[in-house]
């Protein structure tokens, strides 16, 4: 059963994600892309700030958590440098859902210019198979936003040894999430029920991570993506 914290701590998690009304700024973003000429729209930076929306969306996230503060410094530059990229494209598949967008053919035109028809094909279909529970999909968005790791692990000898042994300062926050999104599971659907529906949301994560090795290579969400990822390491790296 949950406790009362954690009955405190769900409800501010949707809230949080909520007070951002990501949906209304996708929309937005749609409505000032369909104003332009057609030749105009799959050049357009509408497009692109669609696709950052969920970027930056994830970094407010992680700042608003109230157990940011109690991580060191390597093991905020962990979450930015492990998480981040993975936890947007999770957020931004899940709003596609939610939006519809893979049905809307000027998202689609404009994404498909730029990512390529067979790459929005794969991204469609981890689409459908969100959960139908919105508020399920949000709670893990900060189950694995405070992950230790939910990326492709690629050996950077570069790398500190500090930041990746401060990827396990992760794991008891890691832990009080996925205790508290398990218990709800329950509480909603059941033992059998909430099993197969936990273990259908990490293998969603997990094919979505794997989808993103498979992006055709664009020169321009790259540096996009490179500069939002700065931005919050920047935000986030400040001692409190």
């Amino acid at each position: 059963m949950l406790t009362t914290d954690e009955w405190t701590l769900l409800s501010n998690f949707l809230h949080v994600y909520d007070e951002h009304n990501l949906s209304r700024q996708i929309q937005n973003s749609l409505h000032r892309l369909s104003l332009l000429p057609p030749k105009l729209r799959v050049k357009s930076s509408h497009t692109y700030n669609m696709i950052s929306i969920c970027f930056t969306s994830v970094q407010s996230l992680i700042e608003r958590s109230p157990d940011l503060s109690s991580l060191p410094i390597d093991a905020r530059r962990a979450l930015t440098k492990h998480n981040l990229k993975s936890t947007a494209s999770f957020n931004g598949i899940f709003l596609s859902r939610e939006l519809d967008l893979y049905n809307n053919p000027l998202f689609l035109n404009a994404c498909n210019a730029l990512y390529g028809v067979e790459f929005l094909k794969n991204c469609a279909q981890h689409s459908a198979r969100c959960d139908p529970n919105g508020s399920l999909m949000k709670i893990m968005l900060f189950v694995i936003t405070f992950s230790s790791n939910c990326s492709i692990v690629i050996f950077d000898d570069r790398e500190n040894i500090t930041t990746i042994s401060s990827s396990l300062d992760l794991i008891h926050v890691q832990d009080v999430y996925v205790t508290m999104l398990w218990k709800y599971l329950i509480y909603l659907y059941g033992f059998k029920e909430a099993t197969l529906r936990f273990s259908s949301i990490v293998k969603s994560i997990i094919d979505v991570t794997r989808m993103l090795e498979s992006m055709p290579e664009n020169i321009t969400h790259d540096l996009m993506v490179e500069t939002i990822v700065a931005e919050a390491q920047r935000s986030l790296l400040i001692e409190d």
